[in-house]
């Protein structure tokens, strides 16, 4: 890495505008944010994000962090390989690492590393017009190697994890990510698409409370990112919901046969594993 720090963000949606505010001051780094949409190349400059054309910005950049949808980063590293400088650190924010990172190792050059990471932030809708500095604050960071990563680069982005505001600090490989992922993110969302998929039709917000709010909030989902990411991540979710309709039936299995006693066991079951999460 030289002295003249830069880091290029490739992606200004949510996750790539706000990194682009959080990380200033990080290594007194020149950030540069590179995205295909004119309106959202305004929007950032009008945030005070430097902007430009990737080959550019690639060129430069001692650290690139792709924030854009899971299809289209294989092309993009492809179609850019030959851009990328020498000893650049190559990271991407995709929720699904395993495929993405043998994918990504068979085509970057040999003297570019990679690394994935996973910030653990995000909000019900998208875009830079709802991107803030202060989203990875008190969050997760889930950072996964490779058997070949420069572990100079690990501890780097540990600091820029940190940096960011984010606590909770983890560093895994990308099929154990995946393998957790696919319950406390993929099934999440899963389940609360499923209880918007059909609804009680004489509700209104009258009925409605915390728990409503809490089950149902990430239903306003971005179906082009989910189907990409649940379909990457297609076996590991397959677990995940098969238990889920587990527990489901178990509990339903009780309160059909009104087995209070069964029923009874089963919520302290589930109050015990909540207090353990």
């Amino acid at each position: 890495m030289t002295n003249n720090f830069k880091i290029t963000i490739v992606g200004l949606g949510l996750i790539g505008g706000s990194l682009a505010m959080a990380l200033q001051g990080f290594k007194n780094a020149e950030i540069v944010g590179v995205d295909n949409n004119p309106t959202v190349i305004e929007k950032a400059k009008k945030l005070g994000i430097t902007t430009a054309d990737a080959a550019t910005a690639l060129s430069a950049a001692d650290l690139v962090i792709i924030c854009i949808y899971p299809d289209n980063i294989v092309p993009f590293l492809r179609n850019n390989a030959q851009n990328f400088k020498s000893g650049a650190l190559i990271t991407e924010v995709c929720g699904v690492k395993e495929k993405l990172a043998t994918e990504i190792s068979e085509i970057l050059p040999e003297n570019v590393d990679y690394i994935g990471i996973h910030p653990m932030a995000g909000k019900e809708v998208e875009g830079i017009d709802v991107a803030e500095s202060t989203l990875f604050r008190d969050t997760g960071f889930i950072i996964t190697p490779t058997e070949t990563s420069d572990p100079h680069n690990i501890s780097m982005l540990e600091d820029l994890a940190s940096y960011i505001g984010a606590t909770r600090i983890a560093t895994t490989t990308p099929r154990k990510h995946d393998e957790i992922i696919a319950y406390t993110s993929d099934l999440m969302h899963v389940a609360s698409a499923a209880l918007c998929l059909d609804y009680q039709p004489d509700m209104s917000r009258a009925y409605t409370a915390g728990a409503f709010r809490d089950c149902t909030r990430v239903a306003m989902i971005n179906p082009e990112l989910w189907t990409e990411l649940l379909l990457t991540n297609k076996d590991h979710t397959l677990t995940e919901i098969d238990r889920f309709l587990g527990s489901l039936n178990s509990i339903r299995a009780a309160i059909e046969r009104k087995d209070a006693q069964e029923l009874r066991e089963l919520l302290q079951t589930v109050r015990k594993n909540k207090e353990k999460m």
